[in-house]
């Protein structure tokens, strides 16, 4: 892919690598180096892409793998850009392919027809405390192999979407602009109503994995913050971080 190929709302820069170890770190320590606001890296080929927690990311030749960076501004609330980041991949797809269903699944995954598309990773940077968010999207444009998956995945060309890594960077890379100046406008609110309205699985029962323990019940809403409001006979739970299944899960 060519940086010409792409077409970028004013104020972003491309870099475009064949090979990195991932295009997270490989933007960190760009940004490091030049202290630059707006900056796409995207790579051909991930050594040691990651996803959550720590897991491995497999980055399957002619997908799209690319990270962007922008200056941090309210420390508190980075954790937005978890939410800005997967509409901002959500409309995209609507864009470029109307017919297939794509949602939004807690806190920061894109479904489509129920299987996970994509992978987006969160993460700070800076040399004097956080001065950059870095936000890392993977996407599957075409099929990846399930093994080891924690979620059932799939692609758009195996949804029956056809596009290209071009095409598919430049509508994220805009909505996620457009969302950005609207967070900064009209704070977040607007940007969390416009996920929740694609969200998946909401008022249904889901299974939430947290690091001491196992919670069912009804996935009723969000917190204004964005965290994950689930109901059962305990009460309501506000959920910050964990992995979300739907439906009751076994233990």
């Amino acid at each position: 892919m060519q940086p010409n190929e792409v077409v970028l709302p004013a104020g972003w820069s491309l870099e475009c690598l064949p090979s990195v170890d991932s295009t997270n770190e490989a933007v960190k320590r760009r940004v490091l180096e030049t202290g630059k606001d707006r900056l796409i890296i995207q790579a051909d080929q991930q050594t040691a892409g990651r996803g959550r927690r720590g897991r491995p990311w497999k980055s399957a030749a002619g997908n799209l793998f690319f990270s962007l960076a922008v200056k941090a501004g309210n420390i508190s609330r980075l954790g937005e850009y978890s939410f800005l980041s997967a509409l901002s991949l959500t409309l995209a797809v609507e864009e470029i392919c109307p017919r297939v269903s794509v949602k939004c699944k807690w806190p920061n995954d894109v479904l489509l027809n129920g299987k996970k598309m994509s992978g987006i990773l969160l993460e700070t940077t800076g040399k004097k405390g956080i001065e950059f968010l870095i936000s890392g999207i993977g996407v599957n444009i075409f099929p990846v192999s399930e093994e080891g998956m924690l979620y059932p995945v799939t692609s758009l060309a195996q949804e029956g979407c056809t596009t290209d890594k071009s095409e598919m960077l430049s509508a994220i890379v805009r909505h996620f602009d457009r969302l950005d100046k609207l967070r900064e406008e009209e704070g977040f609110l607007p940007v969390l109503d416009l996920w929740k309205s694609r969200a998946y699985g909401l008022g249904g029962m889901i299974t939430v994995n947290l690091p001491d323990r196992r919670l069912t019940g009804t996935f009723s809403g969000l917190d204004n913050d964005g965290s994950l409001l689930l109901n059962n006979a305990d009460g309501e739970h506000k959920i910050t971080a964990g992995d979300v299944f739907f439906g009751v899960q076994g233990n």
